[in-house]
């Protein structure tokens, strides 16, 4: 099949029917309108929306001392129900380096997070158990991002070799269009007695 030429191509349409032609320009134009709202307009429009909506909040919470105390009287409680669980969890389960071990995981899965726009939204302490002879230091991590993003944090959380993805639980998030991941991620070190 010999390609059209821009002469030929011109003169096809200049033999078409008014209406045909109108059509043909109709539909071309709806194409290129879907393909820039697509491609170029939504995604930084939702982006917008959720830098006006923090900038609400923020501006609230600013505008309310009392409801920032509040928050802050909330997170210095939840740091202190976190740090009570890392010493019980990581002490008794794990040894005392392991659950320095652990907060280093932590690290480790927050910083993948920050470089494919997932959020971690909690990290607890895993259950320690033996495995093939090495002891299995375990994070339960609860995460937040759109389905690619996740992909990519898990892949990049076992292609850097100190962590592996032992289970994870997908579900649709809380309305924003992202998935919400829990999963147990784990390190696996030789035993004190066989080092």
């Amino acid at each position: 099949m010999k390609a059209l030429s821009w002469p030929d191509t011109a003169a096809v349409l200049a033999r078409m029917p008014a209406r045909q032609l109108h059509l043909l320009l109709g539909g071309v134009l709806a194409i290129a309108a879907a393909m820039l709202w697509t491609f170029a307009v939504r995604a930084p429009l939702a982006q917008l929306r959720l830098q006006h909506a923090e900038r609400d909040r923020m501006a609230l919470v600013a505008a309310d001392p009392a409801q920032l105390a509040r928050q802050l009287a909330a997170l210095t409680s939840a740091v202190a129900t976190l740090e009570t669980t890392v010493a019980a969890h990581g002490g008794a389960a794990a040894g005392a380096d392991g659950g320095q071990l652990q907060l280093r995981l932590i690290g480790m899965a927050e910083r993948a997070g920050a470089r494919h726009g997932v959020q971690l939204r909690g990290a607890m302490p895993g259950p320690a158990r033996t495995v093939a002879g090495f002891r299995e230091v375990s994070i339960d991590v609860e995460a937040v991002g759109s389905y690619p993003a996740l992909i990519a944090w898990m892949t990049d959380i076992e292609a850097a070799g100190a962590l592996s993805v032992v289970s994870f639980d997908l579900a649709a998030g809380d309305g924003g269009g992202g998935r919400l991941v829990k999963t147990r991620l784990a390190a696996y070190v030789l035993p004190k007695e066989s080092k």
